[in-house]
Order: C-alpha cells, then structure tokens, then sequence
C-alpha cells in the first residue's frame, strides 16, 4: 500500500503508516508514490474515507493474488517492487490496467472539500497542514481540541483514539496494523492549485523530481517556480497593452453626436425662421379660396402662390389653432406674415375682389402686355416690366443663360393665352401667374427635343418669335423655320439671318421706350439688325405661342434658305437660290 499525505489547515497530525504483516520485511512493497490530500474541516470524515478505501484496496489484492503474493499500487501510475520480481513482472502488464481504473473509480471519493492528491516518494504517510491564515484561526480545530480536553495531545494519538471508538479493526484488511510515526521535518512547499478547479480536482506529482528542482533553485538564489493554469495564462495575455480601439469608437460616436446636434440645430432654425416669416418677400399675394377648400388645400395654395414653403409645418399650425370658420373667396397675404397671422386671416370674412379677363395672342411684346395691363386697370406698366423681367425661382428660368444683351430679358416667356388678374393687383401677382402658366405648357418633351436639336432655351424661343412674327399661316411655320436653321447651319455661306421682323422689334419696342438712353438704343438696334448681326439676334423679339415653338422643334426638312410673304393675302414663298428669291419678290408684290 502506497503512503499518503495530507496538507491541511489542521494542525500538523503525526504520520500514519498499514502495513501487512503477513508478508515478511523482505517481501514488503516498493513504496513509489505518495497521495497528498489537502483536509477540509471535517477532518473526521475524511479519516473514515481514508479507512474504507485502505479496506477496498486491500480487499482487492486479497483477491487477485490467492498465492498470497503482493503487489504494491499507485493511484495513477503504479510501480511495483515484489518480493519474486519475475513473477510479479508478468502478471503486472494484465492487471496494471484493471487495477488502476478501480483505483481512478474509487479516487473521486477522497476528492472532499479541496483534498489535494500528490505522489511522493516518502515512504511514509504524513499528515501535514498548510501554513494558517494568522487572522483566520482554525475554529474547527479549537472545537475539537476543546471536545478532548487535551490540548497538548498530537494529532496521531487524537486519530488512534478515533480508531478504536470506530472499531478500526472492521476498516482495515486482514492482517494490517495501523501505527504512528512522528511526522518528518522536512516541509514540501505546497502546490498551488488552479483557481477553478481548487479543492475539485486530483493531481498527481512525483516529489522526487520537484524537490530536486526546488533544491535546485534555493541554492542559486531562486524562488520555486508555481504552475500557472492555461486559463490563468489566457487572462494574462488578454491583459497584454495593444491598441485601445474603445478610443476611436469614442472619437467617432462624438463626432457623431455633434454632427446630429448641427444638423437638428440648422434644422431647428430653418423651421423657426419659416414659421416667423423671417427673412421672406413682403410683397401682397393675392389668390381665392375655393368654397369647400380643406385644410390640405389651402396648404397647397399657400405653397403655390409662395407664402409658405413647408405644407406640414403648416398644417401642425392650422390644427393646433385654427379659426372657428376659413371664409372661402380672395385673399391677401404676404409671405413675411408668420404662420400665426396667415391662419388669423383665414378667419376673417372678406369680400369677393373684383377681376378683369385679358386675352393676350401669340406674337404680343411685353410692352404690348404692360400698356394693356394698366390700361384695363390691373396693374401699373412699370410695375408690370419690372417684376417679370426679374427671376422668380421657377426651374425654367435656370435654363435661361445667354440672354444679357437682351432689351427685355425676359421676353419670349409671357406665355400668350387668356388670363383672369384682379383688379389693382400688383405686379408680381401677375407675373407669378403667367410664369406658372408657362412652365405647365412648357414640358419635358419639348424640352428633351430642344436638348436634341442641340438649342438652348434662349435660341429656341428667338427662334420661334421670328417664326412667329414672319409666318402668313401655321402651316407655314415648319418651313419658315427650316429656312433659319439651314442658314445657321451654312454660316459660312448665310452669316445673317436677314429677318425684317428684327427691324420691326427694334421700330415698335426699342426705340419707343421712354427709358431708353442714345448708348442704349445704338447697342440694341446693333444686336437686333439681322441684316447686319451675325447669326440670332440677342433675344427673342415677341411671345411666341405653341405652334411657332413647335415648328422649330419640328421643321420642315427643306433646302431653303429664302422666304418672303404677300402682306396682303398673306401668301408664303420659299426659294433655295437668291435668282429663285428675287423672282419670288416680284410674285408677292414686293418689288
């Protein structure tokens, strides 16, 4: 039977050694290994455990050896020193397997409470306690000293006295008898257990190999070195200093942050200046209610006649303080009003405003319309030309880019129709209407032609403006355009247009307006004379209507390059050569 021994918080307790006396000294077992078991409280539990394994044990040798030879064992690795080595040496090799999975089977029994198990090569069993915690006295031990009544009694005679009250006899094998031996001086430094598995799990040392190492190092000035677990070893590496990506994380979950705060702030703002009417247009904008108009509509009208621009915004408003009644009919407000004075409005009874309907026909000036306008009482002519020759914001007028030398630059885009304007409106309401008017008749098939034909809006509409004003009849644009877009596509050979509809503009708009300084009125008539003005003159000369537009998106494929018309009945003739235009000249009365 292989020695034993303890570590425990217990005080140190002597040496217990089984021997079998019915074998002869000579024929004792080679004692290899040592079991070192680290004692709960419960020391007296732990002893009646040690006994009935000691009993299992001895039982089992008992029956495998019915010759009465004697094996020795171990608990993990068995070494064996028999009194007929030959003998035991063949038997070793069958049995070794079978003994040492009964020994692992019984083993966890002895695993109480953090009994640490350690093979050493003492021959001996020593009962050995850990060194104690100076402030945690062993309260169990005073307790059972206490019981006894003999302080000064060791530990080996405590455990005999327990033996025989426990009839030891009945524990130990046939033949064995238990003494005690005073314990050994030298003191194995203890093995440090793993964090996880203290007092759960059972290893297995040789001594003879550790205390070498440990003499070893006390003579070179060494600590013995502790085993680390691998979980131990897992911990320190992930303590290891790297880069703290917790830091950038951080950095960018702030900037973040800031990035949102800006944004809700800019936000914030925009929607407290448009509710206030901060920094918007002051001029009247006049309009009608429908009778039956819902909250969403005269949202939209407000939109479309831009006195607000946030629809939602302001129907919160109209529903967190509406009026008990909105009165349908014409109304004026201004943008820079506020919400809160728009939805009082609405509220207020008002009278239905009078309004004029004008008729404007394709071909009419802007002067032409201002001197109508006024005259019927709608608005004042200056007023008139000096809004609509200003950019509303509308998307079409983006696409207006070489108009600067024209005399009005907004001409051509009065789009001609009949219309219903109150009477002394303003300007801008006029302007307004016409504008949105014309970008609904404008649309984005026309315009992709446009793109196609490689023209810009400018050229387009100046384009259709003499068409306009040179046609005798609709069927006859497609061919008047076919003859100025051949010319500017022979510059070489045609660098004029030689329009007299040109001389016409420069005669009944230019030089008839008031303003219109001497320096003005030579620089104008120079870019507008297409006798003498290379290619398109400046602008467009008049307003022209869907057909005159349409004719030059879709002209006539001709080789004409001459055109001239009977002022009396109107009648068109075209020619390719200048001998075919002369003769035509003659036919329509002109020469």
């Amino acid at each position: 039977m292989s020695d034993i021994k303890f570590n425990s918080d217990k005080p140190e307790v002597d040496n217990m050694v089984f021997t079998d006396q019915s074998t002869s000294p000579e024929e004792k077992i080679d004692k290899s290994e040592l079991l070192e078991f680290n004692l709960g409280k419960e020391s007296d539990k732990a002893i009646d455990e040690l006994k009935e394994l000691d009993k299992k044990l001895n039982d089992e040798l008992t029956a495998d050896h019915a010759d009465k030879e004697k094996k020795d064992f171990s608990i993990d690795k068995p070494s064996v020193k028999s009194i007929d080595k030959d003998e035991i040496e063949k038997k070793t090799e069958h049995k070794a397997e079978k003994t040492n999975a009964e020994q692992h089977k019984a083993m966890p029994d002895l695993n109480l409470k953090g009994i640490k198990v350690e093979r050493v090569d003492n021959p001996e069993v020593t009962i050995k306690p850990q060194e104690k915690k100076a402030q945690k006295p062993d309260l169990a031990m005073e307790k059972s000293a206490s019981k006894t009544k003999k302080p000064d009694l060791d530990m080996g005679e405590f455990i005999k006295k327990k033996e025989d009250e426990d009839d030891a006899t009945q524990a130990l094998p046939k033949g064995a008898v238990a003494t005690v031996k005073k314990p050994a001086a030298k003191k194995p430094a203890p093995e440090k257990p793993d964090e996880k598995d203290s007092g759960k799990t059972m290893i297995m040392k040789d001594t003879s190999t550790i205390a070498k190492s440990q003499k070893a190092e006390k003579k070179a000035g060494k600590k013995p070195a502790e085993s680390v677990s691998p979980q131990t070893k897992r911990k320190a590496n992930k303590s290891q200093p790297g880069i703290n990506y917790s830091i950038f994380g951080g950095f960018f979950l702030a900037f973040g942050i800031v990035i949102i705060a800006f944004i809700v702030a800019v936000g914030g703002i925009s929607l407290g200046k448009e509710y206030l009417g901060i920094d918007k247009a002051e001029n009247d904008i006049t309009f009608n209610i429908p009778k039956g108009s819902t909250s969403s509509d005269i949202a939209d009208l407000l939109e479309e006649n831009h006195i607000i621009e946030n629809k939602l915004l302001f129907r919160l408003a109209l529903k967190l303080n509406a009026p008990d009644t909105i009165y349908p009919g014409d109304i004026t407000l201004q943008p820079s009003m506020g919400y809160s004075n728009i939805i009082q409005q609405l509220g207020v009874m008002r009278e239905k405003y009078e309004t004029k309907t004008l008729s404007f026909p394709e071909g009419v000036t802007l002067l032409d319309v201002a001197k109508k306008l006024e005259k019927e009482g709608v608005c004042k002519a200056s007023d008139f030309l000096f809004e609509f020759n200003k950019e509303q914001g509308y998307d079409f007028e983006k696409l207006i880019t070489d108009n600067e030398e024209a005399f009005y630059h907004m001409e051509g885009y009065f789009f001609p129709d009949t219309y219903d304007f109150y009477v002394d409106d303003e300007g801008y309401n006029i302007t307004k209407t016409v504008r949105e008017h014309f970008s609904k008749k404008f649309n984005s098939k026309m315009l992709a032609k446009m793109k196609k034909r490689g023209l810009t809006l400018n050229e387009l509409m100046t384009l259709a403006s003499m068409v306009q004003w040179e046609s005798g009849s609709v069927e006859d644009m497609p061919k008047v355009a076919s003859v100025f877009l051949n010319r500017l596509d022979d510059p070489d050979t045609f660098p004029t247009m030689q329009s007299d509809a040109t001389e016409r503009y420069i005669t009944k708009v230019i030089k008839v307006d008031e303003d219109t300084t001497q320096a003005e009125l030579e620089h104008y008539t120079e870019v507008y004379d297409t006798y003498n003005y290379r290619g398109l003159p400046a602008g467009p000369i008049c307003n022209p209507g869907l057909d005159a537009i349409n004719a030059v998106l879709n002209p006539a494929k001709t080789n004409y390059y001459y055109f001239c018309n009977n002022l009396k009945t109107g009648q068109s003739f075209f020619a390719e050569t200048l001998e075919e235009h002369e003769q035509n000249l003659k036919k329509a009365g002109l020469s």
